[in-house]
């Protein structure tokens, strides 16, 4: 299982324990823990640092701005694009526009032509171009795009590792060598890790904008 935000050397390194194919826990059960924390990381920011694919529906309103077309606020920026081709949508790597079609329930492709669309990669903002509406489609829009950064920074990578370890201690997972003694106490070390996690994920939650 591959994990992007954080490595089984990472969360041993942090508690300082041996992990392997045999020990309790496993390499495969943290990174099962990993893919956890990554995924709720991504869920309470709104963003992600690795690629994501997601599919989202609008119902657009009436309104087309000449010289601009019709405004989408996708929930995500740092959109991907086709390599050369910044204009472009990726559609040999999934990423789609379609225009709901009443008459026989079903989804139809935008045209996917130079001028057709335009998109605000960094910002997620997208605007169709021409008179795509009618009472039938009931002027419904299905975006599948791909989304994130290509580098974790320190923050994420600190935030994912202690968010495994909080779920870690907290399974039912038997822990062979993990010990708490001194100054701090097992719920003691859960706590803080929690509201550092909680403090990153706050200062890189997403804010949107909506004009």
């Amino acid at each position: 299982m591959s994990t992007c935000y954080a490595t089984t050397t990472d969360i041993a390194d942090f508690l300082r324990i041996n992990i392997t194919a045999s020990t309790s826990p496993s390499t495969a059960q943290i990174e099962k823990l990993i893919k956890r924390a990554e995924n709720k990381i991504d869920r309470r920011t709104g963003h992600a640092w690795r690629t994501k694919t997601t599919t989202e529906i609008y119902n657009l309103p009436l309104l087309y701005t000449f010289g601009w077309g019709t405004f989408i606020a996708l929930k995500h920026r740092n959109i991907k694009y086709k390599a050369g081709a910044d204009t472009c949508l990726d559609t040999a790597a999934g990423d789609k526009i379609e225009i709901w079609n009443g008459s026989n329930g079903q989804w139809s492709d935008y045209v996917d032509t130079p001028g057709s669309y335009d998109i605000e990669y960094i910002k997620g903002e997208v605007y169709l171009r021409g008179f795509i509406f009618s009472i039938l489609r009931q002027n419904r829009v299905r975006v599948t795009y791909r989304f994130g950064d290509s580098s974790v920074p320190e923050d994420i990578e600190d935030a994912t590792v202690k968010l495994t370890c909080i779920d870690l201690i907290r399974s039912s997972i038997k822990m062979d060598d993990l010990e708490f003694g001194g100054a701090i106490k097992k719920e003691e070390a859960m706590s803080m890790w929690k509201e550092e996690v909680d403090n990153i994920v706050h200062d890189r939650a997403e804010v949107f904008v909506i004009p």
